[in-house]
């Protein structure tokens, strides 16, 4: 299997995550979507605003993109600017994906944040965005649960892509 085909998997698999993670989220109501509750971001609206948020740093970042929404400080979350903010960042970053080249992929690039300073490859700042989205949704069902929510969507990777091989 190429990197590309790999990566491209994982970003549409990211997409696919995302929607039906807001699918899901859509039926609780806002009060419970920005209750506190223990975790790295204290309400599931904010994690998610935050998974919105590195989207959009990494797509100013890798893809150079000149529209990104700064979402860092953001105070007054509402759900629906939230799922459509991150649900239009996550097709664009799947888009951009599906045009790049094998090549591409193994270019190193030099990014510099207030974070982290890297020198690595195209594919493992994908990857690691892509994983970083997978970390805080299994927050968001952990939160989830904790706040009485039921039928958590299953967004394993590994059964995406066996729904994805059976079509």
């Amino acid at each position: 299997m190429s990197i590309k085909k790999l990566i491209s998997s994982y970003a549409t698999y990211n997409l696919s995550a995302n929607q039906h993670f807001v699918k899901w989220l859509s039926n609780q109501s806002e009060e419970q979507l920005q209750k506190e509750v223990p975790s790295s971001f204290n309400s599931i609206l904010r994690t998610l605003n935050h998974i919105w948020a590195i989207e959009e740093m990494w797509c100013a970042n890798v893809f150079k993109n000149e529209d990104v929404v700064n979402r860092y400080g953001v105070e007054n979350l509402q759900s629906k600017e939230v799922f459509d903010g991150l649900l239009n960042r996550s097709a664009v970053i799947s888009e951009k994906v599906k045009q790049l080249t094998d090549e591409e992929f193994s270019e190193k690039m030099h990014i510099k944040t207030p974070w982290f300073e890297a020198n690595l490859t195209l594919a493992e700042y994908l990857q690691h965005l892509f994983n970083h989205g997978t970390y805080h949704r299994g927050q968001i069902v952990t939160m989830g649960h904790s706040l009485g929510f039921t039928e958590m969507p299953s967004t394993d990777f590994l059964f995406y892509s066996i729904i994805q091989s059976n079509r």
